[in-house]
């Protein structure tokens, strides 16, 4: 009881300064004048479940208020919603050069990216809108699968994931990075709901949603190379691991042959300009813009390139001696500490990267038994 009392107390004090720095919107003062009823209803109640719907649904309008309040901030999803044209009047897209903010650019994402738009792009649908309907599930997918851990002390992380000015930003400002995250959780909710409830189907939709984030995004790499290894090392699971690794594997050749098998050139080329071409001026949360502002030291792209490809091997080198997949926890935490070294040494770092990174090391939170 004691520690319930001390979860929701830190959970609305966290709550309580995400909603101040939202702003005056309607919406968020309605949010804080209620903290006080809620509060009494949770201690009435003797239950947190009070506290945790509050967060889930004010995350929820908070997403859907600011889907209205902004426009299109990034060029990713107009990007994706040209590509998906192209692939609609039977085109290779990665063949195929558009324009965006910064210029010329071939298709940058991987094949899954297009059939996960596809459906709201034939219906008409505002991809934004529908990204934003996406990045309200992401605080109750990472809810629930604490929730299956059979804890509270994720709570507080719920509030930051669900109320953070920054992330309620990124539901809906053209960027697709709660898309790749909602994947990675589902497929871990579903994967941890096979394991608790010996669910076969479970499991296998577990490696079809793996799959899908697999190929949606290339930063998914930061998590298999530390995930996979520790499949080898789960003892009770549904179905044979074997099995699981198979149905993963295919699905993901399959849609490699789907998506690059026609232009294996042009997907080499997306590679190259994810990595060397992108010029982007240096912007944002990393070393570059530090040494820039704060002492006027500007590097080449080339050096910049050089520290941020030897950094980054370097760390996952260093992590993978550790041999983080001994448990689930280290594995999350290792492919955060990955990710967030590539970040810190690119010289274009946004905000809309952090909205998956977030949730990687909330993962981190979480032992691998039932607490």
């Amino acid at each position: 009881m004691k520690e319930n009392v001390q979860i929701a107390i830190t959970t609305l004090v966290i709550s309580i300064v995400l909603l101040i720095h939202n702003g005056r919107e309607p919406l968020f003062l309605f949010a804080f004048a209620s903290i006080p009823i809620i509060l009494f209803i949770a201690w009435k109640k003797s239950s947190l479940w009070p506290v945790a719907l509050y967060i889930l649904i004010v995350g929820v309008l908070g997403r859907y208020t600011q889907y209205f309040r902004q426009g299109y901030m990034s060029d990713v999803l107009p990007a994706i919603q040209d590509y998906i044209g192209y692939f609609l009047s039977g085109k290779n897209v990665y063949k195929e050069i558009i324009m965006v903010q910064n210029g010329p650019a071939p298709f940058n994402y991987l094949p899954f990216a297009l059939l996960w738009y596809l459906p709201a792009r034939l219906v008409f649908l505002d991809l934004r809108f529908m990204e934003m309907i996406v990045a309200s599930f992401v605080p109750l997918m990472y809810f629930l699968y604490g929730k299956l851990k059979g804890t509270w002390q994720h709570l507080p992380i719920v509030a930051v994931l669900a109320l953070s000015p920054f992330i309620l930003d990124l539901s809906s400002d053209g960027s697709n990075d709660n898309s790749a995250v909602f994947l990675l959780l589902t497929a871990l909710v579903l994967f941890m709901y096979a394991q608790a409830r010996n669910k076969k189907m479970s499991a296998i939709l577990s490696a079809l949603v793996l799959t899908a984030f697999t190929m949606f995004k290339h930063y998914s790499a930061f998590f298999l190379i530390f995930f996979l290894p520790y499949l080898t090392k789960v003892k009770q699971f549904p179905i044979r691991i074997r099995s699981y690794v198979l149905v993963y594997g295919v699905a993901c050749l399959l849609l490699v042959i789907f998506g690059v098998g026609a232009s294996p050139d042009g997907f080499w080329r997306s590679l190259v300009y994810i990595e060397r071409t992108n010029f982007h001026p240096v912007y944002g949360w990393n070393i570059w813009v530090a040494l820039k502002d704060g002492w006027g030291i500007t590097a080449s792209r080339d050096i910049m390139w050089m520290v941020r490809t030897v950094g980054t091997a370097l760390t996952i080198g260093g992590l993978l001696m550790l041999r983080p997949w001994r448990s689930f926890q280290t594995v999350c935490l290792a492919s955060a500490i990955s990710m967030l070294t590539y970040l810190v040494l690119s010289e274009w770092t946004t905000t809309a990267y952090f909205s998956f990174l977030l949730p990687m090391f909330a993962l981190s939170l979480f032992s691998d038994g039932r607490t």
